[in-house]
């Protein structure tokens, strides 16, 4: 069977009663997310130049027992893009919000993250080394779209391009796949009120700008937690477009301001958020702690607490 099939049949099969079998969610010293499990599986040898499909049927085969809730529903994401993630698997799922489209991004990166003694087989110039692991690296985040089709969709774009100042003129710079967006994201934050968050936004952002938009991480994305999430992240975005597009609002400012009553209020002509959107977002973010004992320092981690997890 072509294996961009047998791992979508894979998806589809897993059942509505599967359950995920975690261990603890946490940022290593580069602030990269990665959940273990109470096993270890094997990462075959893959080509440096690029994650074949084919080489990795049987790896799905196992990690899908692990973390259905996590794959449930989703399609394997076929086109790799940009260039930095041809060694990753990335998934996404639709998602209906009660104005506009979204998808679950979920990707999965395989490069070798563990220690020397995990390695099954080396790897030399042209192949990275299998090893057995008991984590995956991983990033999950909802996606605004204008349009999600069976093998992709497209990211409502907040901006193509940036104003950067340089040698003491204003320039403006194209937005491209490669580029690093961290100044991208702290401009993002920068129109979402602070208060609403109990962790640093700088060790890990909930907020990030990637697609060209405004993202929302979801760093447990089980069913509930991600229909928690869009509820919420759907008003806020909203209010947050009109800050980047001089159209206004995505969707019908009069539609927006009767769906979101009491989450969203108009001020002088714009799309705010109200008060009530603040509070639910502090209630929200109130459920996560990032938590470092001496153990965890002497790695580099972080591990993330999700309250009723």
């Amino acid at each position: 069977m072509d294996p961009i099939n047998h791992i979508n049949n894979l998806l589809k099969k897993i059942t509505p009663d599967e359950r995920n079998r975690p261990g603890s969610l946490f940022l290593n010293s580069s602030k990269n997310e990665f959940i273990t499990f109470p096993g270890t599986i094997t990462v075959p040898r893959f080509s440096v130049k690029e994650l074949v499909y084919g080489d990795i049927t049987g790896f799905m085969e196992n990690i899908i027992r692990f973390f259905p809730e996590f794959f449930r529903e989703h399609a394997l994401l076929v086109r790799r893009k940009p260039a930095s993630d041809a060694h990753s698997l990335r998934f996404f799922m639709p998602l209906k919000g009660k104005l506009m489209d979204f998808v679950h991004f979920f990707k999965i990166d395989l490069r070798f993250g563990g220690d020397s003694s995990n390695v099954v087989e080396k790897g030399d110039t042209f192949h990275y080394p299998s090893y057995r692991t008991n984590r995956i690296y991983f990033k999950s985040r909802i996606v605004p779209v204008s349009e999600a089709r069976p093998d992709g969709f497209t990211p409502l774009r907040l901006a193509d391009s940036i104003e950067v100042d340089s040698d003491m003129h204003r320039h403006t710079m194209a937005i491209l796949d490669e580029m690093n967006t961290g100044e991208l994201t702290r401009g993002l934050l920068a129109h979402i009120d602070k208060t609403v968050f109990s962790t640093s936004q700088d060790l890990y952002p909930f907020f990030v700008f990637e697609f060209f938009t405004a993202c929302m991480n979801v760093p447990y994305s089980v069913e509930n937690e991600l229909v928690k999430a869009l509820e919420l992240f759907e008003p806020l975005f909203i209010s947050i477009f009109g800050k980047y597009r001089k159209e206004g609002p995505p969707v019908d400012k009069e539609s927006a301001l009767a769906v979101f009553q009491g989450l969203l209020a108009e001020k002088d002509g714009s799309i705010v958020p109200d008060d009530i959107l603040s509070v639910r977002l502090r209630d929200y973010f109130g459920r996560y702690g990032i938590k470092r004992d001496d153990e965890l320092a002497l790695r580099g981690w972080w591990e993330i607490k999700i309250e009723g997890r």
